[in-house]
């Protein structure tokens, strides 16, 4: 027999059970808006409205210490004047989680993306695409824990397996097909009521599957080490803070390798009960998309949500990417505001007008790198 659960009277999509501890959670967000530039370049801009089309299907089965989660989003977009820019996105998660004794876990996700990079962004940003370029993800990952999660030291491993493939535009596409084989571990000692010291340890080795013709090969292997701290969740904040030294070296001794400073942050902090914060950050070396031998990026989100009334919010987002290029004479930086307000009109419907600016900056005069974006609009969100 099927039942639909329901929340309070802010917004709070139900869930339909479907009987023997699964559940099922459909959620629509439809999204009108105005872009000003979507070929992200300072030259020949083009503007449009659009209309973006997000369904989302939630999948759980089991309880806490044995379930699976399952769930399928598509993304598409119609832009009324230009249609050359249209996409069409699916991904699929997968997540299964189990518990042996309270000291043995296992977790093991999948996801499968197949996306796209608008155009002027991505492999594109040099050469404009008559269309945005679309890519195949596959992204495996299994862990084991050991522990209980009150004992004073839980120790993990961990394995997973990364795929790119991009779709279209083979010939020039093709040098940037990559796969990825990682694993780690981690040391948690618990030093407090809810305070862990970390230790996180990381592996990668990055191969690309062909070298472009007159260039080296960009295969690489990155190691990582990091020390932290973990504040487990209580009623005002929770968080991750981990710093260390990241190495990446290249197989062909023709790139330049990296050695340096590397972090990780996620922290989230509820001042009141209406009131949330939340910052992330990250360092680290990244392959570029088109030019150089790597990228060091640096990387700031900061979240603030606030309920001003019952029903009524808002939601402001601010982000700073650093991007230093080596192996090529440049250096970028992004930053992106988005100012929205939310209301939530009833227990399954949620309005949230917006307004999004992009700025994108570089120490290379090409107007491929040095452009600003607007984007406003607004978002339904529809649940049973």
């Amino acid at each position: 027999m099927l039942a639909v659960t329901a929340g309070a009277e802010e917004f709070e999509p139900a869930r339909v059970r479907l009987g023997d501890g699964a559940q099922f959670q459909p959620v629509m967000a439809l999204e009108y808006g105005y872009d000003d530039n979507l070929l992200h370049t300072g030259a020949d801009t083009l503007d449009s409205q659009y209309l973006r089309l997000i369904p989302e299907l939630q999948f759980v089965w089991g309880r806490r210490i044995s379930h699976i989660k399952a769930g399928y989003t598509l993304d598409a977009a119609s832009y009324f004047d230009s249609s050359d820019d249209n996409y069409v996105d699916h991904q699929v998660d997968l997540i299964g989680h189990h518990e042996f004794t309270a000291r043995h876990r296992i977790d093991a996700t999948y996801e499968f993306l197949k996306g796209h990079q608008a155009r002027g962004t991505g492999i594109a940003e040099f050469e404009q695409t008559d269309k945005p370029v679309e890519f195949t993800d596959h992204d495996v990952d299994a862990a084991y824990e050991f522990g209980a999660q009150s004992a004073r030291m839980q120790l993990g491993v961990n394995l997973g397996y990364y795929q790119r493939t991009y779709d279209n535009f083979r010939e020039r596409s093709q040098y940037r097909d990559y796969d990825s084989f990682h694993y780690g571990a981690t040391f948690k000692w618990r030093v407090g009521t809810r305070t862990k010291l970390l230790l996180d340890l990381s592996d990668s080795d990055i191969n690309y599957d062909r070298v472009e013709p007159g260039q080296i090969s960009r295969d690489s292997n990155v190691t990582r080490g990091l020390v932290g701290v973990i504040w487990e969740a209580t009623a005002k904040s929770e968080g991750r803070a981990a710093f260390g030294i990241e190495d990446k070296r290249f197989v062909d001794k023709g790139r330049e390798d990296f050695t340096g400073f590397a972090w990780d942050v996620a922290f989230t902090w509820r001042p009141t009960t209406y009131s949330t914060l939340e910052l992330v950050s990250a360092r680290e070396s990244k392959d570029p998309f088109t030019s150089g031998d790597y990228v060091e990026e640096s990387s700031y989100e900061l979240n603030w949500e606030h309920y001003w009334l019952e029903r009524w919010a808002t939601d402001i987002q601010l982000s700073y990417v650093d991007k230093d290029y080596t192996g090529d004479d440049r250096e970028d930086e992004i930053t992106k505001i988005r100012l929205g307000v939310i209301y939530e009109f009833r227990r399954w419907m949620k309005l949230e007008p917006f307004y999004s600016y992009w700025d994108n900056s570089s120490t290379r005069e090409d107007p491929e790198l040095n452009y600003d974006k607007n984007q406003f609009g607004i978002l339904i969100t529809l649940a049973l």
